[in-house]
């Protein structure tokens, strides 16, 4: 059975951190930051947030749809 969506609370988190990100990476491009930085800089904080607070629900349905794709390929 697939994991639970987050809830309300849970979202709001994400979404409050997602413009944290937003926020510093506007940052160290205002600071001199090549675009490379910036995007490592995103990239590696979207990481680190799906890894504190991932959504459950999404997780879900990628591995489920990685079985599906696993039992098409095996075919």
């Amino acid at each position: 059975m697939l994991a639970e969506p987050l809830n309300a609370k849970e979202n709001m988190e994400r979404g409050v951190a997602l413009q944290a990100i937003a926020n510093s990476a506007k940052e160290v491009a205002e600071k001199g930051g090549s675009d490379l930085d910036v995007q490592t800089f995103i990239q590696g904080s979207k990481r680190e947030l799906a890894r504190e607070l991932g959504d459950r629900g999404k997780m879900g349905e990628a591995a489920k749809a990685a079985n599906a794709y696993k039992q098409l390929a095996n075919q």
